[in-house]
């Protein structure tokens, strides 16, 4: 009896594996920034070194504009002192923006390879996503704060 229970939990187990799975996938679906869907489409679509430089550089551009729109919405949403304080903190962040490209740039250009052209352009565009979705949670998180109108993408 034990026997036969424990080849049933391990079926069951078996069964719900991929179930489990799909359901991830399907939330990660879900979840997916629209930016990071279109870069994926792109990329589905022309799969070559220089088709996914185009496409990341679109992708580049996108956060690029997302991120200018999050700042917007937070400043307008912000007291006169938060605004210098999040005015203060985005100049920095531009500082280390500069910096960081450097480094990649210094640590690609040792690289040999047309894999790591897309490569670098990525780990570019990392940096101005995640400040764009940091700036976009801190709207977000902002007690008292206005309703920032999210413009369609």
């Amino acid at each position: 009896m034990k026997k036969q229970f424990a080849v049933l939990i391990l079926v069951l187990t078996c069964l719900a594996y991929p179930l489990a799975n799909a359901s991830r996938a399907v939330a990660q679906e879900q979840a997916q920034h629209p930016i990071d869907k279109a870069l994926e489409t792109c990329i589905d679509k022309n799969g070559s070194t220089a088709g996914m430089v185009q496409c990341t550089d679109k992708a580049y551009a996108a956060w690029d504009k997302e991120l200018n729109q999050n700042y917007g919405g937070l400043m307008r949403a912000l007291k006169a002192t938060q605004k210098e304080s999040l005015r203060l903190a985005q100049l920095e962040w531009i500082k280390y923006r500069d910096l960081d490209f450097k480094l990649i740039d210094a640590l690609y250009d040792t690289m040999q390879g047309t894999m790591y052209i897309p490569m670098r352009i990525d780990a570019r565009m990392e940096v101005v996503k995640k400040r764009a979705l940091r700036v976009e949670g801190i709207s977000g998180s902002c007690p008292g704060r206005r309703q920032v109108t999210r413009l369609p993408r």
